[in-house]
């Protein structure tokens, strides 16, 4: 059965399966490579995007510094796509971790627009630290995060959110 097979039929909750499915193919050459190529099915995308994650935070341990930029900005046009918040999550979260394309720029803006209106705390939290990082990496967004950052300030009612929100804001500025 094939890594994305394996993934498939993982249920969603374990972290105990998750964490075997990762542990039994971390090392497999290319692995965070095809992670990424595996990415648009909405059966998968849950656990891949999660895998994807993991691994990043792990140190992308595949002998290379991490995905190349027609990775990320694999990951970032699949994005807008995942049917699940949780791989929308996990995808945002994967943003620390990279460094977003030119050309993913501004579709990268496009989403996170829209994410900052989600109903999942999480996604909308993480979508407004994605705000700072995309700022932080290419400055023509900088008066934009700041704006909305600023006006979220003052409109978000998630404890959560708001937390992510003004520390996002400290780091700008």
């Amino acid at each position: 059965m094939n890594l994305a097979s394996i993934v498939a039929e993982w249920d969603g909750k374990s972290v105990e399966a998750i964490t075997g499915i990762y542990e039994q193919h971390k090392d497999m050459p290319g692995f965070g490579s095809h992670l990424i190529a595996c990415l648009g099915n909405p059966d998968s995308d849950r656990g891949m995007t999660w895998l994807i994650k993991h691994y990043l935070e792990e140190g992308w341990s595949g002998g290379d510094n991490g995905p190349s930029p027609e990775e990320v900005s694999t990951m970032l046009k699949i994005l807008p796509r995942c049917a699940h918040w949780e791989a929308q999550l996990h995808l945002l979260q994967c943003l620390d971790h990279v460094d977003i394309p030119g050309k993913s720029a501004r579709p990268l803006a496009v989403f996170l627009r829209t994410a900052i209106t989600e109903e999942t705390k999480f996604v909308r939290a993480w979508a407004y630290h994605g705000w700072y990082l995309l700022a932080q990496q290419h400055p023509a967004y900088l008066d934009e995060a700041t704006g909305l950052l600023q006006a979220a300030q003052n409109s978000e009612t998630a404890a959560s959110v708001k937390v992510k929100i003004r520390k996002a804001l400290q780091k700008l500025t």
